[in-house]
């Protein structure tokens, strides 16, 4: 038996130790060939930025062609996140990002393999957190994007009111997007945004061409609407707009009161596993001490 758990020892020990020399051999690769990739990249954004030549030459070595479905996908989502002009960058960041966390996955398999002896329990970690946590990293991106949507939604309502008070007293609707885009600026996604597109209009860029970029950027179907009515007035004219946007923007305020419920109840969901978690302690703090004088 002793013989038995010596051998699965060693052989754990070498599994170990194989995976952080290929861990290390990656990294090394990839530092030298990717270290230009990691300077623009923030840790609050990528916690793993220091790790990510571990990734980057994984996926160097795999050949990977970032051509399939799930690409495609993708690269709408960072269209919207960042400049067009980065969006293959950044879709290798992801990708590698997600290689590292299965690789640290393998690594932490192999660690607990030695720890406990166990060759099944760190198959199983390694396997399922290998799986998971580059799951989780797609995830967050599309996340990002909900996330995204969902402050453009709340705030929509109130900029369409704006151009129809605007456009109301006196102001060419091209004059009232100006207007809230210069002088009232917020912080905001959506005002970002619209300040951006005023921007490159005024800089000689085409008007159809600045609003198809921010369709883009904020890729949902209100606001694609909105967009809409903004070129055909641009290039048809007419007095109708004020009518067109306030119709549009009595439909925006129902939606906003129905994603301000929605938001509540997924904030209240949320609230409900922590307050399992301080029942469960509760009920143990009670409970064990119950326990131990019947033992007693």
């Amino acid at each position: 038996m002793r013989e038995n758990m010596e051998d699965i020892s060693t052989v754990s020990v070498v599994i170990f130790i194989a995976a952080l020399g290929l861990f290390a051999l990656l990294y090394e690769k990839g530092k030298k060939k990717f270290a230009s990739y990691l300077e623009p990249l923030s840790k609050e954004e990528f916690p793993l930025r220091d790790m990510l030549p571990v990734g980057f030459a994984a996926m160097d070595l795999s050949k990977y062609q970032y051509n399939t479905a799930f690409d495609r996908k993708n690269r709408k989502y960072l269209k919207e996140l960042y400049d067009p002009e980065y969006v293959e960058f950044y879709l290798r960041v992801y990708w590698a990002q997600a290689l590292t966390y299965s690789m640290l996955a393998i690594l932490l398999g192999a660690l607990i393999y030695v720890a406990a002896n166990d060759p099944m329990v760190g198959a199983l970690v390694a396997f399922g957190m290998g799986l998971i946590l580059p799951w989780m990293t797609m995830r967050d991106l599309e996340n990002k994007v909900q996330k995204r949507h969902t402050a453009i939604a709340m705030d929509m309502p109130e900029l369409v009111n704006k151009i129809v008070i605007l456009t109301g007293a006196g102001l060419t609707l091209q004059g009232a997007l100006s207007k809230i885009a210069n002088e009232m600026y917020s912080d905001r996604i959506l005002y970002r945004e619209l300040a951006h597109t005023m921007s490159m209009i005024d800089s000689g860029e085409s008007a159809d061409a600045a609003f198809d970029r921010l369709g883009t950027k904020c890729n949902m179907a209100e606001m694609r609407r909105f967009i809409a009515v903004i070129i055909q007035n641009i290039h048809r004219g007419g007095s109708d707009v004020s009518a067109a946007l306030k119709s549009i923007g009595d439909e925006l305020w129902s939606s906003r009161k129905a994603l301000a419920l929605r938001v509540a109840e997924e904030a209240s969901t949320k609230m409900l596993f922590p307050m399992m978690l301080m029942l469960l302690a509760v009920v143990l703090l009670v409970v064990a001490p119950a326990v131990q004088s019947m033992q007693i």
